[in-house]
């Protein structure tokens, strides 16, 4: 792909994201404690890569592709969402 798509070109990390790169970590910790999420130890350990790594990159002010950047959103929002140990409406 070439380098003229908006979503290719550098621009800063802001507030919002190093927040959540903040997040990414906490939630790969607690996924090692909630065994039930993922059985298969394996892709838990994968998945606690990807957020951790994507924590580091926003952290050190490389932002994500946006692909990338919403995909892991998304598993960290899916992964909050089962860790919650409210009730489930």
């Amino acid at each position: 792909m070439g380098g003229n798509s908006r979503y290719d070109r550098d621009r800063p990390v802001g507030d919002r994201e190093a927040a959540e790169a903040r997040a990414f970590p906490a939630i790969a910790e607690l996924l090692a404690h909630r065994p039930e999420l993922i059985t298969d130890r394996a892709v838990a350990g994968q998945v606690a890569h990807v957020l951790h790594d994507s924590a580091i990159e926003l952290d050190a002010d490389r932002p994500l592709p946006i692909g990338v950047r919403r995909a892991v959103r998304g598993l960290a929002a899916a992964l909050r969402a089962a860790m919650d140990p409210r009730p489930k409406p």
